[in-house]
């Protein structure tokens, strides 16, 4: 995966200081939320009106990113080791970064952490 910038180092390093006072459950359902959303943003692979996949490789790339992301929220809930969820965070922003969709990742991590823990 591609390194992150400097801003989205600084970006990042301000999200994992929001996180770090969430609960448990407040960071699994951060995850949970967070593949939600990025099963939506992955549906921008596909051409519009149709279920033709326009951009396969990113798709593929959606794909492992919520393999990671659905697997510790597993983990959270069964109180297993297993990705953290600034690694998790991390990853998200690399994807974003490699499959210009950096804006689109950012705002969705930002959307997802502003209503954790706030319904």
């Amino acid at each position: 995966m591609p390194l992150l910038g400097i801003g989205q180092r600084d970006r990042l390093d301000r999200m994992v200081m929001k996180i770090a006072s969430l609960s448990r459950t407040q960071r699994t359902e951060l995850l949970a939320r967070l593949a939600h959303t990025l099963t939506i943003c992955a549906r921008d692979t596909y051409e519009v009106g149709t279920e033709n996949v326009v951009e396969p490789r990113v798709l593929r790339a959606y794909n492992e990113l919520l393999h990671r992301v659905t697997g510790s929220v597993v983990d959270h809930l069964l109180g297993k080791e297993g990705y953290s969820l600034e690694s998790i965070l991390e990853m998200t922003q690399q994807f974003g970064t490699k499959h210009n969709r950096a804006r689109e990742i950012e705002s969705a991590l930002n959307r997802e952490l502003n209503q954790t823990g706030s319904a």
